[in-house]
């Protein structure tokens, strides 16, 4: 007789994502900002200041340790999923290109002609870049759009942004380390020297694989979203590694993730989570579904990505949902936080959010104050934001 699918509801959803991502768990269990990303395969990254934050928060480790992984070559930032600027091992860069770069560039030729981009001018903009990085070197963005404009290549608009990206998802350049406050271009193949090789079947089967140790449970769907690749090679990588996973079901809908513990593990891990965290701008969390209703209601969406313009806010997450957003500024004595709940948040809550806080002002090294009043929708956007 078959089993019966494992059907759960909300807050068993939310508490099984919230483990899998690495949240409200002591952050010494991951070991570092390296194993951050190992356990979430690839964060969004277009945000620096906010991923560089994502890293912290999920590991422990303070700004300065995890700008420091960029530096020593383990971490890197490309555009290896959806064309959108990504976190991930250096390791990983090339056989995840190799599997998504032709679809991308694919899907991006419209835009291309649009810039007057010919394949010309690409090639040219290749091999400056090639010369001017050899040996070592390290450029930041505005040196290389000059580098361009001194080649009589324009950067005006759009175009100087997509010879960047068109660069690094066809394997020239990818971003490594830190200057300051930037990250600056290298050329990938000099920079990543020990890289692992996988490919077909095997290749889409890792990529299920570490999807879900860092997102689970989710949809074969928000797999498919997330790395912008078709339904049916997801379904062929599940297919590759269904025998390390399991189904369960959650609104009607077959979702997927690793084999679980046993239910005292399960007990104990939900006893040593936090229920607040406040999480960056564009954090997988929320980002790393095609379908993220789990987490956030429809209606604080607008407030969340404010005219649905792509751009996610800050959030303060309780017990694993939305429950508001958060902001900072710098200050002589240290750094002032904004929170700004959907609703009314109780003492006890308060507590939990001043925990949070104090772990981000760890992480900064600097002193933290927190202030907070009720977010407010503005006027004329109604609805929920589309998944950008």
């Amino acid at each position: 007789m078959e089993s019966r699918l494992e059907t759960i509801g909300r807050a068993e959803m939310l508490r099984r994502r919230a483990a899998s991502h690495a949240l409200g768990r002591p952050p010494a269990d991951l070991g570092g900002p390296a194993g951050a990303v190992d356990r979430l395969f690839a964060l969004q990254g277009q945000d620096l200041p906010g991923a560089l934050w994502s890293l912290g928060l999920r590991s422990g480790a303070s700004l300065p340790d995890v700008m420091a992984a960029f530096d020593d070559g383990t971490l890197v930032r490309s555009w290896p999923f959806r064309g959108t600027l990504h976190m991930l091992r250096a390791a990983d860069v090339h056989w995840i290109l190799k599997l998504t770069a032709e679809r991308t560039l694919r899907s991006a030729a419209r835009r291309r002609e649009e810039l007057e981009l010919d394949d010309g001018t690409l090639e040219q903009a290749r091999k400056l870049t090639e010369r001017a990085l050899a040996g070592g070197n390290r450029l930041g963005r505005g040196d290389l759009l000059l580098l361009f404009e001194s080649a009589g290549i324009s950067t005006a608009g759009q175009r100087g942004y997509h010879l960047l990206w068109h660069l690094s998802i066809s394997g020239t350049t990818v971003l490594g380390p830190m200057e300051g406050k930037e990250q600056l271009f290298v050329l990938l193949d000099d920079w990543v020297t020990r890289r692992r090789d996988l490919s077909g079947p095997d290749a889409l089967g890792e990529l299920v694989r570490r999807y879900l140790t860092g997102r689970s449970p989710a949809t074969a769907a928000d797999i498919a979203w997330w790395s912008k690749l078709p339904l049916t090679s997801i379904r062929s990588g599940i297919a590759e590694v269904s025998g390390e996973l399991e189904e369960v079901e959650y609104c009607g809908t077959v979702h997927w993730q690793l084999h679980t513990g046993t239910p005292a593990a399960a007990g104990r891990e939900r006893s040593r989570r936090e229920t607040a965290l406040l999480l960056p701008g564009f954090d997988e969390y929320l980002l790393g579904y095609q379908d993220r209703s789990a987490a956030l209601e429809p209606e604080h969406a607008p407030l969340t990505v404010p005219g649905n313009n792509g751009v996610f806010k800050p959030t303060l997450v309780l017990r694993g949902r939305v429950a508001g957003l958060w902001s900072r500024k710098a200050t002589r004595a240290g750094t002032a936080l904004t929170v700004q709940p959907f609703s009314p948040v109780s003492d006890h809550d308060w507590n939990a959010v001043g925990r949070a806080a104090a772990r981000y002002g760890q992480y900064l090294g600097t002193p933290v104050t927190v202030q907070h009043h009720l977010a407010t929708a503005r006027p004329g956007h109604p609805g929920a934001a589309p998944a950008p």
